[in-house]
């Protein structure tokens, strides 16, 4: 059984998936299901994202001071080792985890970012260690493979879930790892998810 539930909003932008206006994908129904676990205040934000200066402006947003209560920056993106893809297709603009780093230089304290995006945490062209330094966050997490749509909506459920449970610190994000692994180490596996802090994989 869970313990003392640690309330925690989440921030999360997200992509056109496919393109194509009817055939719509879309978190926020698993958004709604983890505002469930939580007080109304606590309720999501969420935004739909397809340019550059949206999203930067989005992300800057998120590090207000009003936002201290959504620790939790969820990117819901196409991906690839070291980037995102803010829509699909060929044009689309691509930002790298090296111009996040450098956007979000001390300004993520207590935070985590989860990327929910393909490869995006194998560990090549950037590194981890830098970027939680720089940043300050607490722990970055996200997938090292591709990553089927259902699946990884599933493993984000799990995860963001396992986020409500314990406090927002070293030895709660040891917890939350560990409360991953015991819900979803199969799927953990083939989906190559991650979590990591400044002391090394959690």
């Amino acid at each position: 059984m869970p313990g003392k539930p640690f309330y925690k909003g989440v921030y999360c932008l997200e992509c056109e998936w496919l393109g194509y206006p009817r055939l719509q994908y879309g978190i926020q129904h698993l958004l709604r299901l983890i505002d469930q676990l939580s007080p109304p205040r606590y309720d999501h934000f969420h935004y739909d994202v397809s340019t550059a200066e949206e999203f930067w402006f989005l992300l800057r947003r998120w590090t207000q001071k009003r936002f201290n209560s959504h620790p939790i920056l969820y990117l819901a993106f196409h991906g690839k080792p070291g980037a995102i893809y803010l829509r699909s297709g060929a044009r689309s603009p691509v930002v790298t985890l090296d111009e996040i780093r450098d956007e979000l230089a001390g300004r993520c304290n207590g935070r985590v970012i989860f990327f929910g995006s393909c490869e995006t945490m194998y560990n090549r062209p950037w590194e981890r260690r830098k970027f939680l330094e720089t940043t300050q966050a607490l722990a970055i997490c996200g997938y090292k493979r591709e990553i089927p749509w259902m699946l990884s909506a599933a493993m984000d459920l799990i995860v963001l879930s396992a986020m409500q449970e314990h406090a927002f610190d070293l030895q709660g994000m040891r917890a939350i790892a560990k409360r991953i692994k015991e819900r979803s180490r199969g799927l953990q596996r083939a989906l190559g998810f991650r979590i990591y802090t400044r002391q090394g994989e959690a």
